[in-house]
């Protein structure tokens, strides 16, 4: 079975809901911790493009993929992902 995970970047941090981005991962096969690694490179990668221009990029970028990261795996249908997510 081949499953995805969906990410969006934190709405909070993008002033237009268009510029929000997504990135699919495939979770066949990969443990939970190889899922949550590739969920935390991806919401890095996101969360870089909605903090251009912030006041505060280094805080907005942490609490963006930190809110990232527990948002989409809290989502997964995964009980192992959701409990990675608290």
């Amino acid at each position: 079975m081949n499953r995805i995970v969906i990410l969006a970047a934190a709405a909070a941090l993008v002033a237009l809901p268009a510029s929000a981005q997504s990135i699919r991962i495939s979770t066949a096969g990969k443990s939970p911790e190889q899922v949550k690694a590739e969920v935390f490179k991806a919401a890095n990668t996101l969360c870089a493009h909605a903090v251009v221009g912030a006041t505060f990029p280094a805080e907005e970028m942490r609490v963006c993929v930190a809110d990232t990261v527990r948002t989409t795996l809290a989502q997964s249908s995964d009980p192992q992902l959701k409990l990675a997510s608290r």
